[in-house]
């Protein structure tokens, strides 16, 4: 066999190794994104319906296309797909629901992968609270994900919580929940 062969087989293998250990390395560990977090006056009763509302999120959230649940309340279990600007529409699915207080999505990725996107209420006790997004990815294609989704999210998630705080606030302010 030609020596250029060998090294083409060689080298071949040496990337599938590569590629197998990186994918066994991420099923196995879970990379956290980003966090942002903002204090805020608004009470539960008027946050939550910013986030309960789910076709509505694009009022404070730029960058989805449209979001959308399958059909029945917004809850644990529910499902839906979601559109992000320049992306391929995903699934997700609400895997913790405690209303007033905190819920997490999963949107479902290519390869296996799953980003979760953790939103908290909690309370400060000065009469304010801490509204939360936190957001990890976990599985095969984790590791090669999260530099490029750190990038985007860390421009644009911080933004996105802003104006869903203004907004919570804005309802306050009006008495609306």
């Amino acid at each position: 066999m030609p020596s250029g062969i060998k090294m083409l087989i060689r080298s071949s293998a040496g990337t599938a190794v590569l590629a197998a250990t990186v994918a066994a390395l991420g099923k196995l560990r879970t990379t956290h994104l980003i966090t942002v977090t903002r204090q805020t006056t608004a009470e539960p009763e008027h946050i939550w319906p910013l986030w309960a509302d789910v076709p509505a999120r694009v009022r404070w959230d730029d960058g989805l296309d449209w979001i959308r649940l399958d059909g029945g309340p917004f809850a644990l279990g529910a499902t839906g797909r979601v559109k992000l600007k320049g992306q391929s529409a995903v699934r997700f699915e609400i895997i913790e629901c405690e209303p007033m207080r905190r819920y997490t999505d999963r949107f479902f990725l290519p390869g296996g992968t799953a980003m979760d996107w953790e939103h908290s209420i909690e309370e400060r006790g000065d009469g304010t609270r801490d509204v939360t997004f936190k957001v990890v990815v976990k599985g095969p294609t984790a590791l090669l994900l999260t530099p490029i989704m750190k990038k985007i999210l860390g421009g644009a998630l911080p933004e996105t919580v802003d104006r869903l705080v203004a907004l919570a606030e804005e309802a306050a302010k009006a008495g609306r929940g």
